[in-house]
């Protein structure tokens, strides 16, 4: 029996490398992507490397379009077995905005896509995931989630401090914990990672490693024989929460 996967935002950068590495080992994998065109365009070019790829449209700011895929999804393959909430984003830290001059209107569009957005995507892709042998949940999240990393002035990310986006990937880990001891008695696996600042259109061309290398430990917990739950890690090992 093949597996699949589903990610969101999955038509460029982390996401499409994710299902790029993904697909490059056997896997289906389903191109969650806000766009019908972008999805497609996607699936296309995976399809060129020999990938078995899937477009599916969805918003997750729309929990209307996030019920519509997880209902296309379980019409045409029956279940998943990978789920990678990778959509996100930075709108702050793209700006530069300093929390004292965030509005609340950047506040919530980041919460809206970067933490109820994931959660819709959970709570309507579970009866999917419960139809697996070895189902997964992975949440994209960063380091600047970290309060332990964020409260100590030794840390090389301590000076990064943009409010909505880092208080998302707070929330997004809070999320992960509590997820992941709900969802123990269906052996659904939830942690949430950090791919690290990479070249993407989020990370910018500052970043260091490139987006492939970021999709490595996503592709690592994705394909993981035993994979643990209620963990924050990176390609180092686990990050404090």
């Amino acid at each position: 029996m093949s597996t699949l996967a589903f990610i969101t935002s999955a038509n460029k950068g982390i996401g499409f490398e994710v299902a790029r590495q993904l697909g490059a080992t056997g896997i289906i994998v389903l191109i969650g992507s806000r766009g019908k065109d972008r999805a497609d365009s996607a699936v296309a070019a995976l399809k060129k490397d020999g990938i078995n790829a899937h477009p599916v449209e969805i918003d997750v700011n729309s929990e209307a379009s996030v019920i519509a895929a997880a209902q296309k999804i379980a019409s045409e393959h029956g279940r998943i077995d990978i789920l990678v909430n990778n959509a996100g984003i930075m709108t702050d830290m793209a700006a530069g905005t300093r929390p004292k001059d965030l509005t609340l209107e950047t506040l919530k569009q980041t919460f809206d896509t970067n933490v109820f957005g994931a959660f819709a995507v959970i709570k309507h892709f579970v009866p999917l995931l419960r139809k697996s042998r070895a189902p997964r949940i992975i949440n994209v999240s960063s380091t600047l989630g970290s309060l332990a990393a964020m409260s100590d002035r030794a840390h090389p990310m301590h000076g990064v401090n943009f409010a909505a986006y880092n208080a998302s990937k707070t929330a997004l880990n809070a999320l992960t914990v509590a997820l992941a001891k709900d969802l123990a008695p269906d052996r659904i696996s939830v942690n949430s990672i950090c791919p690290g600042w990479v070249k993407t259109g989020m990370g910018s061309e500052h970043a260091a490693p490139d987006a492939g290398q970021g999709a490595g430990i996503i592709v690592t917990l994705a394909t993981s024989g035993n994979p643990p739950t209620g963990t924050f890690v990176d390609e180092n090992g686990s990050v404090a929460w």
